[in-house]
């Protein structure tokens, strides 16, 4: 697979920023699941449903998913947006924008399993 980066793409300004937020994001999100998970408890809440009051147990080590999600959509996004650059500038902007989305509903998804039960 020939994987080449555009020349001009580290070069745009919005990209960078994105890229930037990206990995910020990224990194805080990885760091709260690292530092939240509670490791003396052998079970946890993996699932909530408040309609019915279902509540599902599982092992903590469930809640490590959300620290490999977060990484592999933003090494994801990153791939496809560094292919699409050339082509078409405005879906690789919004293809890291939406990334900032997912990992901010990851970081929500993950504070709220883990802080309110």
């Amino acid at each position: 697979m020939n994987f080449k980066i555009p020349k001009n793409y580290f070069n745009d300004k919005t990209i960078l920023a994105l890229i930037s937020a990206n990995g910020a994001l990224l990194l805080v999100s990885i760091a709260n699941v690292l530092f939240n998970v509670d490791t003396e408890n052998s079970v946890s809440i993996v699932s909530y449903r408040q309609s019915r009051a279902i509540q599902v147990s599982g092992p903590t080590s469930d809640l490590y998913q959300f620290a490999i999600f977060a990484l592999i959509v933003t090494l994801v996004s990153a791939a496809l947006s560094i292919k699409l650059y050339v082509h078409r500038r405005h879906l690789s902007v919004s293809i890291l924008g939406l990334n900032i989305v997912s990992l901010m509903l990851c970081l929500v998804v993950f504070n709220a399993l883990t802080r309110t039960l």
